[in-house]
């Protein structure tokens, strides 16, 4: 019926219609997956839920090099994701893995083409941030600059990459930047509080604006 040629009255009746029917298949569905569950049950007793696995240690470097191949390339992405989901990552392996995690490269690429994908991306961030800086409306560029600092300033000053006097630091500017340039290169989302503090752990393990910006992303 909804595909024949239809009178604008049966047409309104018709999307009138339309949410009681999706509420109606939902609800039959449910009941049919209830009804499912029930008789694969053994004699009075609901199914045991699934044991959920072990938790592993950190993901180290040599728990790393298992899910490699020949010339560095990712083989595992799904079971390297997991291994990370269940224990984590040393700390000193962060750099290397958030950036597998957060898909800043391509699949199938070996170590080397690795690296000249982080440097093909470095030219082309510091190429868009000064393309946006220097296309916005001074009007705009100060109001997305204004909100962004709200938040920088109130990066955690007791972690030590961010310690010290807030005139002229490195890495605040930094995080300025990159936040700035993300939210003048997506005008529709623009800047919403609390980036900075997605931003500020990634710009801390990785030390590079950059790549911050690309995990970001």
């Amino acid at each position: 019926v909804a595909a024949a040629e239809a009178l604008p009255e049966r047409r309104s009746l018709l999307a009138a219609a339309l949410p009681f029917t999706q509420a109606l298949l939902a609800q039959v569905g449910r009941t049919l997956a209830r009804a499912q569950a029930a008789l694969a049950w053994p004699e009075g007793s609901p199914p045991s839920p699934p044991l959920p696995p072990p938790p592993c240690a950190p993901l180290s470097d040599a728990d790393l090099r298992t899910y490699l191949g020949p010339g560095g390339r990712l083989l595992r992405p799904h079971d390297l994701r997991l291994h990370v989901y269940h224990g984590g990552v040393e700390p000193g392996l962060r750099k290397v893995v958030w950036r597998y995690l957060l898909n800043v490269f391509p699949a199938g690429l070996s170590g080397q083409e690795r690296l000249a994908h982080l440097r093909r991306k470095a030219g082309e961030y510091a190429a868009l941030k000064t393309l946006l800086a220097a296309r916005a409306a001074p009007a705009e560029l100060a109001l997305v600059g204004a909100a962004v600092r709200k938040d920088v300033v109130r990066t955690d000053r007791g972690h030590p990459y961010f310690g010290g006097p807030e005139e002229g630091h490195p890495h605040l500017a930094a995080l300025q930047a990159l936040l700035t340039t993300f939210a003048l290169g997506h005008p529709r989302l623009s800047y919403c509080q609390g980036m900075s503090d997605v931003a500020a752990p990634l710009l801390a393990v990785l030390d590079d604006e950059a790549q911050a910006f690309l995990c970001f992303c």
